[in-house]
C-alpha cells in the first residue's frame, strides 16, 4: 500500500465519523437485523449528552401526541446515525427532531420517529448490505411498528443523504409488499439526496477499495452506478400521488483539507414536475444541522413540513366529506329527510339582532343542562306566551351550541304546514342531522339500511323504535343536543313527551331543549316527565324586552321620519306597546318600512298587525276544545280585558271566587292552563294580557267566538264585583268611636278591596244602566259605606281618585234617569254624591291627607246642610257646627276683600300668595290658609308683583320705583328707578327684567351689592338697521323658559324676540283663510311655561282664542272664546282664560279641549293665575282676589278624553262680603252663655252661645269696634273703636242672652291721642282700665270717666298689659324684654324682671290668658312689625311678684336669670313652683305648630288647664299645662281635634276666637259667630321627634282617634 494512502486512512479512523463522503473512524456498536423480531427503539438519552452521539439504530419513536394524525420519520445518510445526522452537537437540545418539533404548534398532531442503520463505511465489505437491503429492512420496521401499524396516519419521511435512497427503496418495495402502507405515505423529503449518485463516493470508493473493500451501499453511491439508475427509472413509476421535496446544499464542504461539494444540484434534484426544489444556504453536512430554531434553514424546512401537513389535512378534510356526503345522501333516502329545516334556522337567524337572547346564558338551568352535569335533567322546557320570541330563542340556543362544538340538531314545528307540523317529520330530521354529524350514528344507520330494514315515514312510534334506541345513542363518539321549536304547533305531541321522551335512559348524553306556548295539554305531559327528565323554564316580558329595544334601535335607521328626535320617539313608542311581543315588533317593523306618512306610521302602530289574528284565532280554537274550565275561563279574559290595571293574582282570586261562587286554589296554574295564550301572570304575580293586541281582539266586535267579551257586559259584572266588595259589614264605619277601619283593617277585609276602592267607579261609568242589582248596590254603597271609601282614598293621598268618581257617578246616574224617574230617592242621592265627592276632595283635601279619619265625624258638620255626605253623619254625631247661615258648595277656596281698595296685581310664590292694590299696599297672604301674613307698604298703585323662586325675595313695581322686599323681615332689600310704564316683571335666576312701553327690556342682577340698570331695546324687524319702535305694545308674554318673549302690537303680527341671541326671532299668529297671518289685535298672550312644549297662546280681541307655535308660525288650534287676561299652569297642561263676563274657563293647553268652567258675577276680571303646585287658581276682579281650587286641578295624572266639562256657579254669599258687616272682636260671658260681638260698622251686638245666632243690638260706636271687653263684676261692656271713641255699657236681663240690654251707658267718650288704641284692659275689683296705643298707655276711672294719668314711649316699645293673677291691685306690663309689675293705683312700677336670656327682641304679646294654675298667665308672642301668626307661646309663674302694695315703689334691680329663669327642661309647669320666683316655661316644640291660640279651658278641680289653639294647618288643637307633663325634655305631643275651613279666615289678619271651658269653640266667619260644639271630643294624639340634624325641625306621628264621651 503506497504510505500517502495509508496515512490517509489512518489519520482519519482517528477522529470521530462524518457523514457521507468524509471517512469517519466511529464505529456503530449494533447492526441492522430487517428480519429480527422487535419494538421500535425510543431514544434513551438523559440530560444534555448521549453514551452513543450517533443515536440507536432501527425505528426509534421520538414523541407522541395523544391522538396523532401524522407520522414523521427521519432516516439519516452514509456515516451518519439517527441522532448525530440531526443534531449540530452532542446536545441533547440541538436534536431538533426531537426536541423542537414537538413544541411547535404546526406539529402538535405529529408522531416523530427515527431510524437509524449501520452506515460505518470504514468497516469494509464485511456484511452484505446494499440500499435495497437497507429500504427493506425500513420497511419492515413501519410494517411492524405498533404505533404505525395499527393506525391510519399519514406518513411524511425525510431523509438526508444516502437516507433520501433508502426511503425511495423502501417505497418502492412497499408498493410492491405492503400497498395499504405505501398508500400512506404522503411526501417525502430529501436533504442533500444524491440521486445520480456523488463523485465524492467514487473517491471513497477507491480509498476503500486500496485499503481493503468497499461497502455494497457505497458502491451504490458511486455517479451512474446500475443501482442508482434501476432506482430512478422505478420511482417514476410510483412518485405521482406523493409530495416531494429536494433540498441542495449550494456551499462546498471544507473539511480535513477538503473543500468540495459533496451532492451537486443536478444529482440532488429528481427533475420531476411536481417536483419542489429547494436551494440551501449549506454544505452536505450542515444542511440537516442547526444553530436554533431561528436558523434560516431550519425555518425553510419547518415551513415546508408544515405546509406539508396543512394540504394533507385539507385533503383529508375534503376526502372525508366526499365520503359523507356520499354516505348522507344515502341516509337521507333512506330516512326521507330533507334540508327544509335550514330554511327555518336562517330565517330566525336572520330575525335576530347581535346581542339578543343572550339572557339565557346567565340562568344556571340552561348552562347545567348545556354542561351535562350529571344532576341536571335532559330535558330543558321553556314555555312562554305566543309571539315573545321562542323561536328567534331557539335559533340562538342552535348557534350558541354549535359555537360551543357541540353536536346539535333542530327542528322548528309550523302550524298550518302538513309536512313540518308532523312529529314523524321531526323525528326523521332529527335522525339525519345526528348522522350526518356522527359517524358513529351514521355507521349505525347504514348497517340499519344494509339490513334492509323498512322505515314508514309517517309512523312516529315505528320511527322512535326503529331509530332511537338506547344502543344507538351509546354507539354516538360525541354528546347530542336537540333543539325543538314550537314543540305546541305539532299535530301530534303527546306520544312524543308520554311515550318517546318519558322512556329515554337519563344517563345517556342526550340533550332535548323544547320551546312551546304553555298550553294545558303540554303543561300536564310535562308535569308527567317528572323534575328528574326535565325542568321548566320561561320566556318573560321583562327577558325578551331589551331584545326588542335593540331590534328596534337596528331597524330605526329606516323609518321615514323627519329627524333623529322624531325616530327616537318613535322607536320609544314601538317598545312600549310591544309588551314584550316579538311577532308583534316584527310585524309592525316590517309595515313602518312602508310607512310613508305621519297618518301610515299612526295607522300602523294603532292596528293589529297581519299575521297577529291568525296566530289568537288557533288559541281560541284550542280553548275552545277544552271540556272544563270554560266559565274560569271566559271570566279570566273578562277581568284581564277589562281591568283598569293589571290585578295582582290575589286580587283576581278574590273577585273570580266571589262572582263565580267557588274556590280555585291554584288560580295561577289554571290561568296558565285554561288561557294562557291570552293572560300572563309576571314574576311580580301580576295578571295581564300578553300584549294589546290581544286585548283588541278579544274585544272586536267582529270576533267570533264563545270567548269574545262584551264591553258593556263586562264592566257591569266588575262593577257588581267591586260594590259587593265597597258594602261588606266589616266596612261599615263604627258608630260609637267612628275609628278609622284601617287602623288596623279587620282581617276580613278582602284583598280586593285595593282595586274596588280606586277602580270601582270607572267601571260603574261603563256598566250596562239598565242593571237594577247594580243600582241598588250603588245606593246601598253611598249609604252605609261612602265615608269607608273615603277615609282609605285619604290614606293613599290621591284625593284625584274622589274627582274620577264624582266624574262617574256623573256619568252613570245621567244613564240611570234615562230608564228611571229622576225623582227616585236612589237617583237622586246619586246625584248628590256626585258632587259632594268633587267638593269634599277640593275643600278638606289637607284636612283629609293629614287625618283619613276626620271624614266619618270632623268634616260632614262643615259641609252644606243639604249635601249628601252631612246627611249620611248627622246620626249620633256629636260634633255640631251652629250659627252659620246655610250655604251651598262652592269651588272657591277663599274670597279676599279689600273693601274700599281696587285691586292691581297678582302673583303667587312658593308660600305666599300676594296681592297689590292700587292703595300702594302688596299684602302678603298664607298659601293654605289665605291669611294675611304681612303687608308691605310700596307707596303707589302696584302694577306687578313677582316672586324669586327658592328664595324669600318679591319685587313689587309702580310707575315710578321697583322695591325688593324680604317677605319674611319685611325688609326692603333695593329700590329701583321704574322704567317708563314697565308692562311685564320677571326673574331669571338673579336677573330682575322689566318690559317697558318704550318697548326696552331692562335687567338688573340683584345679587350685587348695588344692582345696575342695563336696558336694550328690542325691534319687530330681523334688520340692525330697523328703527325703534314708538308704540307701546297691546300684549307682552315673557318666557324664561325658553328664552323668548312674544310682543303683540295692533295692526301686525306677533313679534318673536330672542333674548338668548339679543335678536329678532320672527313674527307668528294665527291664520286667515288665505294663509296670511292676522293682524287684528292681541289683548293676552302667554307662553307655556313648560321648556318642552313649545307653544304660545294668543286671544284676539275678536274673541278668537289660538294655540300657536312660535319658532314654526304654524297655528295649531283655536276656539272662539272672548278671554281678556290668560294665565297656564306650571307645568303647561292647562291654560286659563278670563273674561268681561265674570267667567273663568280652563282649558287643556295644547288642545284648547274645554274643561272646566265656572260664572259667578259680571265683574270683569282683571287677572289670573295659577299656584306653583297648579292645585288652584287666582283671579284679581274690583276689590276682590278670589282663590279657586276647581276640581280638574286635583285630576292626577293626564286628562283622558272622557273628563266632562265641570260647569260650576258660585253662590252669592261671598261676592256680597263688602256688603256684609264683619266681626271684628270678640268677648266671651261664659256663666250667661252669651257672646260679645264688634263689627266694622261700629255696632257691639249679644250672640247665644248654644245657637251662635244674633240675640240683640246693645249699641254702637262710630267707627269699626277693635276693641271688647266684659267686666263680670259689675255686668259691664267696655269697648273702643277705630277713631279712639271709649263706651261703657251695663247690661240688665235675664240669664239668657235673648233677654239682655243696656241698663245704663256708663261711658260714652274719646281719647285724645294721634294713635289708635290697640288694647284694653280693665282693673280687678276697681273701676279703672289701661287703654294703650302704640305710643302711651292711659289710666281711666271708669266711674268718673275720665282720663287719670298718661304713660309716654319714646321708642314705642311693644306692650301687653295683663291683670296680676294673684293681687287685685296689681297689673302687669310685658314691655321689651322685661316683666313690670305695676300699681293700679297710679301705675307705679313696683318690680322689674328681665327677660334678656330668652331673646323676645321683635316679639310683642299679642294676647295673655291666665292659665287656671295659681299665678301662671300665658303669653302670645307674635312678630312686632310682621306677620300676627304665633312665633313663641310663653308660661310666665308670677310668684315673685309681691301680692299687697309693700312699701316700696322704687324700681327694684331685675332678678338674676339663673335663679328665676326657668325653660320646661329644667321646671314642671303647676302647683309645685316656689313662690317669689319668676318661671318661664316655653311650649317647644308645640309652639311651632300653634298659628293663633284661641284660649285656655280651666280645670280647677284638677289644678290644670288646657291650651286650644289653631294650628298652622287650620286644625284646632290642644296641649294639657299640668306638671303631670313631664319636663324632663320638651312638651313632645300635643292633640288634634278638627279642622275648620280655611275660607273661614281668609282675609283675615288675624282669626277672632275664643273657647269656653266646657270646651265650646267661637269663631268670628265675617259677620257671624260659628259655634262649633263637641270638637274637643275628638282626640288624635299627635307625637313629635326632633329630626336628625335640625335644631327647630320635628316630624309629626299621629295616634289612633279617640272619642270621648
Amino acid at each position: 500500500m503506497p504510505q500517502s494512502i495509508r496515512t490517509f486512512s489512518l489519520r482519519h479512523r482517528k477522529k470521530d465519523s462524518k457523514d457521507l463522503s468524509v471517512p469517519d473512524a466511529g464505529i456503530l456498536r449494533r447492526t441492522i437485523s430487517p428480519g429480527s423480531d422487535r419494538l421500535s427503539i425510543a431514544s434513551t438519552a438523559v440530560g444534555d449528552a448521549s453514551s452513543d452521539p450517533r443515536g440507536p439504530l432501527g425505528l426509534n419513536l421520538l414523541y407522541a401526541p395523544s391522538k396523532p394524525l401524522f407520522d414523521f420519520v427521519f432516516v439519516h445518510g452514509l456515516g451518519g446515525g439517527s441522532r448525530r445526522t440531526w443534531s449540530k452537537t452532542n446536545s441533547i437540545s440541538h436534536y431538533w427532531p426531537g426536541e423542537w418539533l414537538p413544541k411547535d404548534p404546526a406539529f402538535k398532531d405529529v408522531r416523530i420517529h427515527s431510524y437509524g442503520y449501520d452506515s460505518d463505511w470504514a468497516k469494509g465489505n464485511d456484511n452484505c448490505l446494499n440500499i435495497h437491503h437497507i429500504g427493506k429492512s425500513l420497511l419492515g420496521e413501519l410494517s411492524t411498528s405498533p404505533h404505525i401499524a395499527d393506525s391510519d396516519t399519514s406518513l411524511v419521511l425525510i431523509g438526508h443523504s444516502m437516507g433520501g435512497l433508502v426511503i425511495k427503496k423502501a417505497y418502492m418495495l412497499a408498493h410492491q409488499e405492503s400497498k395499504p402502507l405505501a398508500e400512506r405515505v404522503r411526501a417525502i423529503y430529501f436533504l442533500g439526496t444524491p440521486h445520480r449518485g456523488s463523485d465524492s463516493a467514487r473517491l471513497l470508493k477507491n480509498i476503500l477499495q486500496v485499503a481493503s473493500s468497499a461497502p455494497g451501499f457505497v458502491t451504490d453511491l458511486v455517479r451512474g452506478s446500475g443501482a442508482l439508475q434501476s432506482t430512478n427509472d422505478e420511482f417514476r413509476r410510483y412518485s405521482a400521488d406523493v409530495e416531494l421535496w429536494s433540498f441542495y446544499e449550494t456551499q462546498k464542504l471544507r473539511t480535513a483539507g477538503l473543500s468540495t461539494l459533496i451532492v451537486d444540484p443536478e444529482s440532488a434534484t429528481l427533475g420531476y414536475r411536481e417536483e419542489k426544489q429547494m436551494p440551501m444556504t449549506a454544505d452536505h453536512r450542515s444542511i440537516c444541522k442547526f444553530d436554533d430554531p431561528s436558523d434560516q434553514n431550519y425555518v425553510i424546512i419547518r415551513n415546508a413540513l408544515a405546509s406539508t401537513i396543512k394540504r394533507i389535512d385539507a385533503e383529508k378534510i375534503e376526502s372525508n366529506a366526499l365520503a359523507q356526503r356520499g354516505s348522507i345522501r344515502t341516509l337521507a333516502s333512506f330516512l326521507g329527510a330533507t334540508n327544509q329545516g335550514e330554511d327555518d334556522l336562517f330565517a330566525v337567524q336572520d330575525a335576530r339582532v347581535p346581542g339578543t337572547c343572550e339572557w339565557i346564558l346567565e340562568k344556571q338551568t340552561y348552562n347545567e343542562w348545556k354542561d351535562l352535569q350529571h344532576d341536571a335533567p335532559p330535558i330543558l322546557w321553556f314555555g312562554g306566551k305566543p309571539a315573545t320570541g321562542k323561536s328567534v330563542l331557539a335559533g340562538f340556543v342552535v348557534d350558541d351550541l354549535r359555537q360551543s362544538h357541540m353536536r346539535c340538531s333542530y327542528y322548528f314545528f309550523k302550524h298550518g304546514d302538513t309536512f313540518k307540523s308532523k312529529l314523524s317529520a321531526c323525528l326523521r330530521s332529527l335522525a339525519y342531522q345526528m348522522a350526518s354529524a356522527d359517524t358513529g350514528i351514521r355507521e349505525s344507520f347504514i348497517k340499519l339500511q344494509e339490513d334492509r330494514l323498512r322505515l314508514d315515514h309517517d309512523n312516529e312510534r315505528n320511527l322512535w323504535r326503529s331509530l332511537f334506541t338506547t344502543e344507538l345513542f351509546r354507539g354516538a363518539t360525541v354528546p347530542h343536543y336537540w333543539v325543538i321549536d314550537a314543540l305546541d304547533e305539532c299535530t301530534n305531541f303527546a306520544p312524543f313527551l308520554d311515550s318517546m321522551l318519558s322512556k329515554v335512559d337519563t344517563s345517556l348524553q342526550l340533550r332535548i331543549f323544547i320551546t312551546s306556548r304553555e298550553t294545558p295539554e303540554l303543561c300536564r305531559l310535562f308535569a308527567g316527565l317528572g323534575p328528574q327528565r326535565h325542568r321548566q323554564g320561561h320566556v318573560s316580558a321583562d327577558e325578551t324586552l331589551p331584545d326588542i329595544e335593540r331590534i328596534v334601535t337596528a331597524k330605526g335607521e329606516a323609518f321615514f321620519t323627519e329627524s333623529v328626535e322624531s325616530r327616537e320617539a318613535l322607536e320609544k313608542r314601538i317598545i312600549e306597546k310591544s309588551k314584550g311581543s316579538f311577532l308583534w315588533t316584527m310585524l309592525v317593523l316590517d309595515e313602518l318600512s312602508a310607512a310613508f306618512s305621519q297618518e301610515d306610521i299612526k295607522r300602523v302602530l294603532d292596528e293589529v298587525p297581519r299575521g297577529m289574528e291568525p296566530l289568537y284565532q288557533r288559541a281560541l280554537d284550542t280553548m275552545a276544545l277544552a271540556t272544563r274550565g270554560k266559565p274560569l275561563a271566559k271570566a279570566i279574559l273578562i277581568w284581564t280585558t277589562c281591568a283598569m290595571r293589571p290585578l295582582e293574582l290575589r286580587e283576581l282570586q278574590w273577585a273570580l271566587e266571589t262572582e263565580l261562587m267557588d274556590k280555585f286554589p291554584k288560580l295561577g296554574e289554571s290561568i296558565r292552563m285554561l288561557c294562557g295564550q291570552f293572560v300572563t301572570v309576571d314574576k311580580n304575580g301580576r295578571v295581564h294580557m300578553v300584549h294589546e293586541t290581544a286585548r283588541e281582539l278579544l274585544l272586536s266586535d267582529e270576533l267570533d267566538s264563545e270567548f269574545a267579551v262584551n264591553r258593556t257586559e263586562a264592566h257591569t259584572r266588575i262593577a257588581k264585583v267591586c260594590l259587593e266588595c265597597l258594602t261588606r259589614d266589616e266596612l261599615k264605619p263604627r258608630r260609637t268611636e267612628r275609628k278609622a277601619p284601617s287602623l288596623p283593617r279587620p282581617s276580613k277585609t278582602p284583598e280586593f278591596l285595593g282595586y274596588a276602592t280606586t277602580t270601582f267607579s270607572s267601571h260603574l261609568a261603563k256598566a250596562d244602566p239598565t242593571t237594577d242589582h247594580v243600582l241598588s248596590l250603588v245606593d246601598k254603597f253611598l249609604r252605609l259605606n261612602v265615608l269607608t271609601w273615603i277615609c282609605n282614598i285619604a290614606e293613599t293621598g290621591s284625593l284625584g281618585l274622589m274627582i274620577r268618581a264624582a266624574e262617574d257617578l256623573k256619568v252613570y246616574a245621567t244613564s240611570c234617569m234615562v230608564e228611571r224617574s229622576p225623582l227616585r230617592r236612589d237617583i237622586q242621592r246619586l246625584r248628590s254624591w256626585s258632587v259632594d265627592l268633587q267638593r269634599v276632595a277640593a275643600k278638606f283635601a289637607d284636612a283629609l291627607i293629614l287625618s283619613p279619619s276626620s271624614i266619618y265625624s270632623r268634616i260632614p258638620p262643615f259641609c252644606p246642610t243639604d249635601s249628601a255626605i252631612r246627611t249620611i253623619a248627622a246620626q249620633g254625631q256629636k260634633l255640631s257646627v251652629t250659627g252659620i247661615p246655610a250655604f251651598r258648595w262652592d269651588d272657591r277656596l277663599s274670597c279676599l276683600d279689600f273693601g274700599d281698595s281696587q285691586t292691581s296685581a297678582l302673583c303667587y310664590g312658593d308660600e305666599f300668595l300676594a296681592v297689590g292694590l292700587r292703595g300702594g299696599q302688596a299684602i302678603l297672604y298664607h298659601l293654605e290658609s289665605s291669611q294675611e301674613y304681612r303687608s308691605l307698604e310700596h307707596g303707589e298703585t302696584v302694577l306687578h308683583l313677582q316672586f324669586r323662586e327658592k328664595s324669600d325675595m318679591l319685587a313689587s313695581a309702580g310707575l315710578r320705583m321697583i322695591r325688593i322686599w324680604n317677605v319674611r323681615t319685611g325688609q326692603k332689600l333695593h329700590q329701583l328707578l321704574s322704567p317708563r310704564r314697565s308692562i311685564g316683571l320677571v326673574f331669571h335666576n338673579s336677573l330682575l327684567i322689566a318690559a317697558s312701553t318704550g318697548n326696552e327690556i331692562h335687567s338688573w342682577d340683584l345679587d350685587r351689592e348695588t344692582p345696575e340698570q342695563t336696558k336694550r331695546p328690542w325691534r319687530d324687524w330681523a334688520h340692525d338697521g330697523a328703527p325703534t319702535l314708538n308704540r307701546p305694545p297691546s300684549a307682552i308674554s315673557i318666557a324664561v323658559e325658553h328664552q323668548m318673549m312674544a310682543v303683540a302690537y295692533s295692526g301686525n303680527p306677533i313679534t318673536v324676540w330672542d333674548f338668548e341671541q339679543d335678536a329678532y326671532y320672527g313674527t307668528c299668529g294665527k291664520k286667515l283663510p288665505s294663509g296670511e297671518t292676522s293682524t287684528h289685535p292681541v289683548v293676552a298672550l302667554v307662553f307655556n311655561p313648560n321648556a318642552r312644549i313649545e307653544l304660545l297662546a294668543a286671544s284676539y280681541l275678536d274673541g278668537e282664542l289660538v294655540i300657536i307655535d312660535p319658532f314654526t308660525d304654524e297655528e295649531v288650534v283655536k276656539q272662539r272664546v272672548s278671554c281678556h287676561t290668560l294665565a297656564a299652569s306650571p307645568d303647561g297642561r292647562l291654560l286659563a282664560g278670563g273674561g268681561a263676563g265674570g267667567v273663568i274657563q280652563i282649558f287643556e293647553f295644547d288642545t284648547l279641549r274645554l274643561l272646566y268652567k265656572v260664572k259667578s258675577s259680571d265683574i270683569f276680571i282683571k287677572t289670573l293665575a295659577f299656584s306653583r303646585d297648579g292645585f288652584s287658581l287666582a283671579d284679581l276682579r274690583g276689590s276682590q282676589c278670589n282663590i279657586w281650587i276647581p276640581p280638574v286641578l286635583l285630576e292626577a295624572g293626564s286628562l283622558d278624553e272622557s273628563l266632562s266639562v265641570d260647569t260650576s256657579s258660585t253662590s252669592g254669599e261671598f261676592y256680597q262680603t263688602g256688603d256684609k258687616v264683619k266681626i271684628t272682636a270678640l268677648a266671651m260671658i261664659p256663666d250667661k252663655g252669651g257672646i260679645l260681638c264688634g263689627k266694622d260698622n261700629g255696632s257691639v251686638f249679644m250672640y247665644d252661645i248654644n245657637s251662635g245666632d244674633q240675640t240683640s243690638h246693645l249699641y254702637s260706636h262710630a267707627d269699626a269696634v277693635n276693641t271688647l271687653a266684659w267686666l263680670p263684676q259689675t255686668k259691664t261692656v267696655l269697648s273702643t273703636c277705630r277713631s279712639n271713641g271709649i263706651m261703657a255699657c251695663s247690661l240688665e236681663g235675664s240669664p239668657s242672652p235673648t233677654a239682655w240690654t243696656v241698663a245704663a251707658r256708663i261711658m260714652d267718650t274719646r281719647l285724645d291721642c294721634n294713635s289708635t288704641i290697640v288694647h284694653l284692659l280693665p282693673g280687678g275689683n276697681t273701676d279703672k282700665f289701661i287703654a294703650s296705643t302704640h305710643k302711651s298707655d292711659h289710666l281711666w276711672n271708669l266711674g268718673a270717666g275720665k282720663e287719670e294719668l298718661v304713660l309716654s314711649y319714646d321708642d314705642y316699645p311693644p306692650r301687653m298689659w295683663l291683670q296680676h293673677p294673684r293681687s287685685e291691685s296689681h297689673a302687669i306690663c310685658v314691655k321689651q324684654n322685661a316683666v313690670h309689675m305695676y300699681r293700679w293705683l297710679d301705675l307705679s312700677q313696683v318690680v322689674s324682671v328681665s327677660l334678656e336670656e330668652y331673646n323676645l327682641t321683635g316679639l310683642s304679646a299679642k294676647a295673655a290668658f291666665f292659665c287656671g294654675l295659681p299665678g301662671t298667665i300665658l303669653l302670645d308672642l307674635a312678630d312686632a312689625n310682621g306677620s300676627t301668626g304665633t312665633k313663641d307661646v310663653l308660661l310666665l309663674d308670677c310668684g315673685f311678684l309681691p301680692e299687697g302694695d309693700g312699701d316700696s315703689t322704687a324700681e327694684q334691680p331685675p332678678s338674676s336669670a339663673d335663679n328665676m329663669l326657668h325653660t320646661l327642661r329644667d321646671q314642671h309647669v303647676g302647683p309645685s313652683m316656689k313662690p317669689g320666683i319668676l318661671s318661664i316655661t316655653r311650649l317647644e316644640p308645640v309652639t311651632y305648630r300653634i298659628g293663633h291660640v284661641i284660649g285656655i279651658i280651666h280645670h280647677p278641680a284638677k289644678r290644670s288647664s288646657k291650651l286650644v289653639f289653631l294650628d298652622t294647618r287650620s286644625w284646632v288643637c290642644s296641649v294639657e299645662l299640668n306638671e303631670s307633663r313631664a319636663s324632663a325634655g320638651s312638651i313632645s305631643s300635643y292633640t288634634r281635634h278638627f279642622f275648620v275651613p280655611y275660607d273661614w279666615f281668609a282675609g283675615t289678619r288675624c282669626p277672632v276666637g275664643a273657647v269656653t271651658d266646657q270646651g265650646t269653640v267661637v269663631f268670628a266667619k265675617r259677620g257671624d259667630v260659628a259655634v262649633i260644639q263637641g270638637g274637643l271630643e275628638y282626640a288624635e294624639v299627635v307625637r313629635l321627634s326632633p329630626l336628625a340634624g335640625d335644631a327647630r325641625g320635628y316630624q309629626e306621628r299621629a295616634g289612633v282617634l279617640s272619642h270621648r264621651h
